[in-house]
């Protein structure tokens, strides 16, 4: 499958969000209506209540970023939505909070790579029905400032990287204190380091000064001097914690706290203990790999159907029902040292699939 693109060039965040929401109606609309149907079945959530949640997403992304806000003001006014739904569908993580997810991520320092220089890659696990729900963003700012993301139509952000050399990639988490009132929503913490760092400084202090209202664990991955930087910021209403990656230079994060505060009231490794098995299993792949690692020993690796439909690499189980038909929408790879982003649409296996059949086709 082609991975769709939009190319923003709007020398304001009000007519970026217009233009995008023109372009992309058919596909906010889709996104729309599945979380309409996901926030009804996993939270019990419609109408009113979207619209009360919706508008208190909005303030906080108003105190958070008020670019991102007139950016939300245009996607909705292009798109003919409510604002107060885009609103809700920017908090998404937040509206369906303690709702299980996946997604596992490598990153590696420069110091054990090929290259030379730090990279991260990331599976995305997600539902099923948004495959074609989701898109690269690349963004040009007036004054020069260039981001690309990976997102889903109409929420103004997620994994990327930009022309500073900092990427950003996300896991979901699940504490116990997570629950509306909505604070700063994750994909608007995302999208704000990717629009503003200029290194892994001020992405990490960015990214653990936001007050949360649900969990993700964001990996902060920088083209920095001595190799670069790789490390997660464990966000949660708890407050931030902090993972480095080992002696060998690579950092592996899953859907459960590794670090203190947040682990000490996670509430994925009872409701999804996958999360526990993909870390295990990634751990034990990466550390096969003999010599300086590059980005293909990491796909490989990741390219694992161990766990059924709660694998690295995972496909819907068979029977699963709306909600629960997991997927791997996305196979990401940050190479913040060349500010690129490449994305192959589904999982790891999809991939080599489609690289096997090109070079057959050339034979």
């Amino acid at each position: 499958m082609d991975v769709a693109r939009h190319h923003s060039a709007e020398r304001t965040p009000g007519a970026r969000g217009v233009t995008f929401g023109r372009a992309q109606k058919e596909r906010i609309a889709l996104v729309m209506n599945v979380y309409r149907r996901l926030f009804a079945v996993s939270a019990g959530l419609t109408g009113d209540d979207l619209r009360r949640l919706g508008s208190q997403a909005l303030d906080r992304i108003a105190a958070w970023s008020p670019a991102l806000l007139e950016e939300i003001d245009g996607i909705a006014h292009g798109s003919g939505f409510e604002v107060e739904l885009i609103g809700a569908l920017n908090a998404r993580t937040e509206l369906l909070a303690a709702s299980a997810g996946e997604c596992s991520t490598i990153a590696c320092l420069g110091t054990a790579t090929a290259s030379g220089s730090a990279f991260g890659i990331q599976t995305w696990d997600w539902h099923e029905e948004l495959c074609e729900g989701w898109l690269v963003w690349t963004i040009e700012h007036a004054d020069g400032r260039r981001v690309e993301t990976v997102t889903e139509a109409g929420i103004v952000g997620k994994i990327g990287v930009n022309g500073s050399g900092v990427g950003v990639l996300l896991n979901i988490l699940g504490h116990h204190d997570d629950h509306p009132p909505v604070a700063v929503p994750v994909h608007a913490l995302c999208r704000r380091v990717l629009d503003e760092a200029d290194g892994a400084v001020a992405a990490l202090t960015m990214a653990s000064s936001a007050t949360m209202s649900a969990s993700s664990a964001v990996t902060i991955v920088a083209d920095d001097a001595d190799g670069g930087v790789a490390c997660t910021v464990e966000v949660s209403p708890a407050g931030p914690g902090f993972v480095m990656p080992d002696e060998r230079g690579v950092l592996i994060h899953t859907n459960h706290f590794l670090a203190d505060p947040g682990r000490q009231a996670d509430t994925m490794v009872r409701e999804s203990p996958d999360t526990l098995l993909r870390l295990d299993h990634a751990r034990r792949r990466v550390a096969a790999i003999e010599g300086p690692i590059d980005t293909e020993d990491v796909l490989e690796a990741m390219d694992s159907h161990r766990g059924g439909s709660g694998a690295i690499c995972c496909h819907p189980a068979q029977g699963a029902v709306f909600g629960d038909r997991w997927t791997t929408l996305a196979t990401v790879v940050v190479e913040p040292a060349r500010a690129e982003l490449r994305v192959s649409a589904g999982g790891p296996c999809q991939r080599a699939a489609a690289s096997t059949a090109a070079a057959a086709a050339k034979q």
